[in-house]
């Protein structure tokens, strides 16, 4: 099976992007990148990976994908774990929220926003 170095290059939060969660890039082997793989939340099994198309007359085409049932599997399971490991780390990254009862136990520090 061929390597993949799978990267998300955005993320999105439920409502801001239509169905759209991300987006990611894969780079096949270290010699072929594709790029603008979606990440879309919807259909019956919930998230699911939408490789590159374009719009024809006839609905929308594929630019790129895998030719085999097992590359397919391999690259849409690659994209999704690569996908819910960022949304973990983003969330673990995601400041502390504190209940309105409780108040912060230290000052907030660094750079504030002007106006503020």
């Amino acid at each position: 099976m061929p390597n993949l170095d799978i990267r998300i290059t955005s993320m999105y939060p439920p409502g801001t992007q239509g169905s759209t969660r991300a987006y990611a890039s894969a780079t096949i082997d270290g010699c072929f990148a594709v790029r603008g793989i979606k990440i879309v939340e919807g259909g019956r099994d919930g998230l699911f990976v939408s490789m590159p198309s374009r719009k024809t007359q006839e609905g929308y085409k594929e630019v790129c994908f895998p030719v085999t049932a097992e590359f397919r599997e391999q690259l849409h399971s690659a994209v999704l774990d690569s996908y819910r490991q960022a949304l973990t780390m983003a969330q673990a990254d995601a400041p502390q929220q504190t209940s309105p009862t409780e108040a912060p136990t230290e000052q907030p520090t660094g750079m504030q926003m002007a106006g503020m």
